[in-house]
């Protein structure tokens, strides 16, 4: 991954963090643990998927849907 890609990465991870915060209502720890244990961040994580150009919404709706339609917590 380059500098350029990880930045992009690390800021995608950043804000989808902070969406899921925002959305859910839970503390930054909880958020972070939401995010780190999905999915989709082993998919962000791989440059190969290009997920780390997405915005935080569409992130945010991935992340979601896998987590089940019904977008139950899961703190």
């Amino acid at each position: 991954m380059s500098v350029e890609q990880k930045y992009l990465f690390e800021a995608a991870t950043t804000d989808l963090s902070a969406r899921v915060m925002e959305e859910e209502g839970v503390s930054l720890k909880d958020a972070l643990r939401i995010v780190y244990g999905s999915a989709l961040y082993q998919k962000l994580q791989n440059a190969d998927t290009g997920l780390y150009r997405e915005g935080p919404v569409y992130l945010y709706d991935m992340l979601c849907e896998e987590r089940g339609a019904n977008r139950e917590k899961i703190v």
